[in-house]
């Protein structure tokens, strides 16, 4: 396992949080939420561009 330190400006450290808690998620699960939608997203389109290659 890896960790990513990510820095966030104050203002958008509050928005996000409140995103988070907003969704009942803590910041940290709410990051490992987008990145797990951005790697599903990007295992797709992969996909897809080789079946239109093929």
């Amino acid at each position: 396992m890896r960790e990513i330190t990510i820095k966030f400006k104050d203002k958008d450290y509050l928005d996000f949080n409140k995103i988070s808690n907003e969704s009942g998620l803590t910041p940290e699960e709410k990051i490992q939420e987008i990145v797990q939608y951005y790697l599903i997203i990007e295992r797709n389109r992969k996909k897809f561009t080789q079946k239109l290659l093929g």
